[in-house]
């Protein structure tokens, strides 16, 4: 199996120099750039989650929440639907992209 890779033209030209996997950032523990903030966003939505059941479990145990406290609410909610709004674009497009490479190599 011949590697793939673009040349100077900008075609793809078989048999192409390729990098070396160690040569390219993240590729040791397997992320790029792009795992990285997959990732980090991943966490972020599960910090919200986590924001949000804690402040669930305040009310249902009886807690007042001041005005403040609700403001703070509302803007972790806010926040937490547009990461989530975010995250799955991200999911959607990348598995639109992955879905188009594989057809295009049968």
């Amino acid at each position: 199996m011949s590697h793939l890779s673009i040349g100077r033209t900008g075609q793809i030209e078989p048999g192409a120099a390729v990098a070396a996997p160690e040569s390219i950032p993240g590729a040791r523990d397997g992320r790029g750039r792009f795992g990285e903030a997959l990732a980090e966003a991943a966490r972020s939505i599960m910090d919200g989650q986590d924001r949000l059941d804690a402040a669930v479990r305040a009310g249902r145990g009886g807690r007042v929440l001041s005005n403040e406290d609700i403001l703070s609410l509302q803007a972790g909610v806010y926040r937490y639907t547009q990461e989530l709004e975010i995250a799955s674009k991200l999911v959607d497009k990348a598995t639109s992209a992955v879905r188009t490479t594989l057809q295009s190599q049968q």
